[in-house]
């Protein structure tokens, strides 16, 4: 079960081109901790079937110690989050100065809001819901 929670490598957006254009063409959603950019990837990149993240903090955010802690924050959050997001998401979150003194439970409950705002949530279908669409 611990490997289900996993963040692995592919998952997070690395190369600037890719943050460029979530930024440009993705959903945004912003709040006074950071803003939210998404985007869905098309049917052709098949070989990815799991969401993506990228992570920036400018120096603006706080020295290095501050930045890596917000952005390890992040990074959990949406490991712990990743089942309940579209597989073919990608987002890109602009970390901002005030999400330092935030608290863990407080960036939780706004990532989940752009979450639902941004419309990634996956649309999870009960047993019953299924067999009604079947039968």
């Amino acid at each position: 079960m611990a490997s289900r929670f996993r963040l692995r490598p592919a998952q997070r957006l690395r190369r600037n081109a890719d943050f460029v254009t979530i930024r440009r063409s993705g959903k945004p959603y912003r709040c006074s901790f950071f803003a939210l950019y998404s985007k869905i990837r098309k049917s052709e990149d098949l070989e990815l079937t799991m969401a993506r993240i990228g992570i920036s903090a400018s120096k603006r955010v706080g020295n290095a110690v501050e930045r890596n802690l917000v952005k390890r924050r992040f990074r959990e959050i949406f490991r712990l989050s990743q089942h309940r997001i579209e597989p073919k998401a990608d987002i890109v979150i602009s970390i901002r100065a005030p999400a330092v003194e935030a608290s863990y439970e407080e960036l939780e409950q706004r990532f989940k809001h752009a979450l639902k705002y941004n419309g990634l949530l996956r649309q999870s279908q009960t047993p019953s819901a299924r067999r009604r669409r079947e039968g």
